[in-house]
Formats: structure tokens, sequence, C-alpha cells
């Protein structure tokens, strides 16, 4: 019997819909693991999604997973954070297959842009509801993220992010973290292009949104959707003690367009090229280098929302 094509129904005509369900259980021993998804898959199973969970401690081999058996599969399942879903991004794009979000990092930047609770038997009840949305994503580089890509001061708060501070303290470690990177970070000079205009500075700071939220809660601009076909970019200028103090919180919300020393655009491609090859922080992960090249690839995976 040969798989059905991406964007197939894979059911086997009783109404039951089969899902791939894959955790990233790295840290999490495998009784504390299921134990959690028990409750949410009672859920799904009472709306008719037979959903046997695969705890993976390797997230690395999720992408592998959903290439060898989604198309067998009427929905794909993730549960981990938003490093988990960037990375398996390319494989779902492949599969066709829409997407529930069990949010199960600590940032969660990409359910928290989406409406999607954290507990997850309520993230479960969303899937059950049955209602998808067509998201956009962000394309670096030859490959594709949910949340930001930057470069500079992102990098070196993700160096210093390690897996204990972010159990520790949660979305206060990302904060830690910034304010320890910011005294250490050097400027650089980028030219960046931007739907064919072009603009020189020097940043301590580049960020490439494609969602809203990224960093624990930051805000990229402050009527930034997943769905608005564009990508949103801020360049930092190099700050130092009460001087970034007092953007914090401005940065945190997205209200840094009527700043005059932070540079804000937005468009459908983007280039940065910069005066030494710089890596790039992707969705909470180094995966990239300078020069990048940036779009937009709008409406391009279905994924399970909230009901309005």
């Amino acid at each position: 019997m040969s798989s059905p094509a991406p964007g197939e129904a894979a059911g086997d005509g009783s109404g039951v819909r089969r899902a791939l369900l894959l955790v990233n259980s790295r840290g999490t021993r495998a009784a504390d693991g299921q134990r959690r998804l028990t409750p949410g898959l009672q859920v799904l199973a009472e709306a008719g999604i037979a959903a046997e969970p695969e705890l993976l401690s390797d997230p690395e081999a999720i992408p592998e997973r959903i290439r060898a058996e989604a198309s067998a599969c009427d929905l794909v399942l993730l549960g981990g954070g938003d490093g988990t879903f960037s990375l398996a991004l390319d494989a779902l794009l492949e599969s066709g297959r829409p997407l529930g979000l069990l949010p199960m990092g600590n940032a969660n930047d990409l359910a928290r842009t989406l409406g999607i609770p954290l507990a997850i038997e309520a993230a479960c009840g969303v899937i059950a509801g049955g209602r998808t949305r067509r998201v956009d994503v962000g394309a670096i580089n030859g490959t594709h993220f949910f949340n930001v890509a930057s470069i500079g001061l992102s990098v070196r708060i993700a160096r210093r992010l390690t897996r204990d501070r972010k159990e520790r303290w949660g979305g206060l470690a990302y904060l830690g973290c910034a304010w320890e990177a910011a005294h250490e970070q050097r400027s650089f000079r980028a030219r960046l292009t931007c739907d064919g205009e072009t603009a020189e500075v020097r940043s301590m700071q580049i960020a490439v949104g494609n969602g809203r939220f990224y960093g624990g809660g930051m805000t990229i601009v402050d009527d930034a959707a997943i769905d608005d076909g564009r990508l949103d970019l801020y360049a930092l200028p190099r700050l130092r003690g009460w001087r970034l103090l007092v953007l914090l919180p401005i940065l945190r919300w997205g209200w840094h367009r009527p700043v005059a020393s932070i540079l804000s655009l937005h468009g459908r491609e983007i280039t940065v090229e910069t005066d030494r090859t710089l890596d790039i922080n992707v969705d909470g992960e180094v995966r990239s280098r300078t020069p990048a090249r940036f779009s937009v690839v709008p409406r391009a995976l279905e994924v399970f929302v909230p009901a309005l």
C-alpha cells in the first residue's frame, strides 16, 4: 500500500486520525515525560486522534523521524521548546502535515505568538478542537525558522544560557544573560538591504523576526504577526549601563520604532553583510553565519490554534 502524498489524509476510513507524536525528552526522565503527557493523550483520544508518543533524548533525530513517518499520519505533534520546533521545521514543511504544538520548553515563544496554552492537557485540547491557521516562516541561508534570527548580542546570550540556568530561572534567565552579555559585546558594522533599499549601521545586535515573540517574551516589534507576509528587523546601537536599562522595557514590548538610534525595517527580502563573519542565533540555537539572506515564505505551514 503506497503512502499518501503530502496534504492527503492518512486515515483508515474509521474516522480515527493518526498522529505522529514526537517529544524532545532531553533532560527528562521517560516516566516523568509520559506522566506529563497522559492527560493530554486522553483528550486527543476522545477527539478521535490516535497518538503513541515517542520520547527522544536526541532532538537531532526528530527531523529524520518526521521524514520517515509523517506520510503515514494525518498530523504531526511535537513536544519541546522553540529550538525543537525550529529544528524540525524543514522536515515539517516537506511533510505537508498540520502541526500541533505541545509547549515543553522554557521560553515557549512560538506558543505565545499563537496563543497556545502552556499546560499540556490544554494544548492537546487546542489540537482536539481542530481549528488551524496557516502561518509564515522565515528563510535564512537555505534553512527555515519560526521566530527570530539575530546577530551579535543574542549569540553571546545563547552561549551563556545553559540548560541549568534555563531550568533554574526560566524566563528570567534570558534577562540575566542579556545583562551580562551586553557588557562584553563588541559592536560591528553591517550593510543592510531590505526590499532593494540599503542602509549601513554600526550595531551590537541585529534581529530579523518572522513571528511576534522571541527570547522569553521579547517582542520583535509591536505590530508583528506570524502571518503578515513580512519580516521585521531592528538594529540596536552600542549601549552600556543605564542607557541599555532605559531601552530594555521598550525593546521588550517592541516599542522601539520611534527611537531615532534604533534602525527599524520591514520587508519580504533582507540581506545582512557584516564587516567580519559572525555567527547567527536562529530560534535560540547558533545555526548559521553571515553574510545572511533572509526571506519570508507566506502561509507555509498549517498549525493548530485556539478557537477564536
